[in-house]
Order: structure tokens, then C-alpha cells, then sequence
């Protein structure tokens, strides 16, 4: 852990409050290096009617997209949420280099009733390169997006007029 982590981490659970009040499911992220925010993002899966719209993936996407670079390697993410199986997918393939997450899979699984779900360091080190994964970190602070609100699946979500 480093002393700025815990300020980048507030930013992400941040953000996640910003796509609760949005309307969308509460997961936010930034993207760091040499200590600064280079992007930020919120889930956006209810916005864009796609179940991968979250907020690690979009982040990384927007980014590289913008940016015209495949490689973040040397890049931080901070996470609301202990990234899925699909963003750990997304963090090892544009080879970020370290990951910093609030709630745990876990902690969520037990909020949502779900299932448990592999851990994000042991899908973003299956191969022969190193992510460093810290987390939970500030877990009440980042639990604290997830009060009172409705986990149960929805068929479809209202139409967003933009």
C-alpha cells in the first residue's frame, strides 16, 4: 500500500456514487500514473443496454481509445469494487500493472446474494506476468454506495433520453 492510495480510492468510490445518483448500477474507477488521474469512469451498463459496460472495462477502453496505446503498463487502477472476471480479464490484457479495490467480491457476493467468484489477483496473475493486487481497502467507506440499494435483476431498465 502507498499514502496516496487511499485519496485515488475515495475518487473511485466517488464515483460510483455519481452512477448510483445516475442512475446506473454503483461501481465507479480511475486510472493513475506518476500520481495523477489520467481517466474516470462509471458504470454504464443500464446507459448503454450492455451487461459490459462496466466501469473497469470502459475505463480502460476509452482510455487506449483515446489515447491510441494498447500497453498501460506502469498504470494504477482504483476500483469501488474488486474488479469481475470480465475487467481482470480487461486489466491483464492492456497490462496494467497494479490494482487497488474498496469492497471485496465477497463483501459484494454477500450484499447481492450471489455466488462466490474467483478473486481478481488470481485471474490477473494466471500467466507469467505479475499484477500487484491490494484490497480491500476503506471496505466501510466503499460498502457505504451499496446502502439501500436493489440488487435484484431487472428485465428491462427504463429508456435514458439524453
Amino acid at each position: 500500500m502507498y499514502p496516496q492510495d487511499h485519496d485515488f480510492l475515495r475518487q473511485a468510490i466517488q464515483m460510483a456514487a455519481v452512477a448510483r445518483q445516475q442512475g446506473e448500477f454503483p461501481f465507479g474507477a480511475i486510472l493513475v500514473s506518476n500520481q495523477e488521474v489520467h481517466h474516470r469512469a462509471t458504470d454504464r451498463c443500464i446507459y448503454h443496454s450492455d451487461p459490459t459496460a462496466h466501469a473497469e472495462r470502459l475505463l480502460i477502453s476509452e482510455f487506449c481509445r483515446q489515447n491510441r496505446i494498447l500497453d498501460l503498463e506502469g498504470f494504477t487502477i482504483y476500483s469501488s469494487t474488486e474488479p469481475c472476471i470480465l475487467c481482470a480479464g480487461a486489466i491483464k490484457w492492456a497490462r496494467i500493472s497494479r490494482v487497488v479495490f474498496s469492497v471485496s467480491q465477497g463483501m459484494l457476493q454477500e450484499l447481492t446474494g450471489g455466488r462466490p467468484k474467483p478473486s481478481c489477483a488470481e485471474l490477473v496473475n494466471s500467466g507469467g506476468r505479475f499484477i500487484e493486487v491490494d484490497g480491500p481497502l476503506l471496505p466501510d467507506e466503499g460498502l457505504s454506495v451499496f446502502i439501500g440499494y436493489d440488487f435484484k435483476p431487472k428485465r428491462k431498465y427504463p429508456i435514458r433520453k439524453d
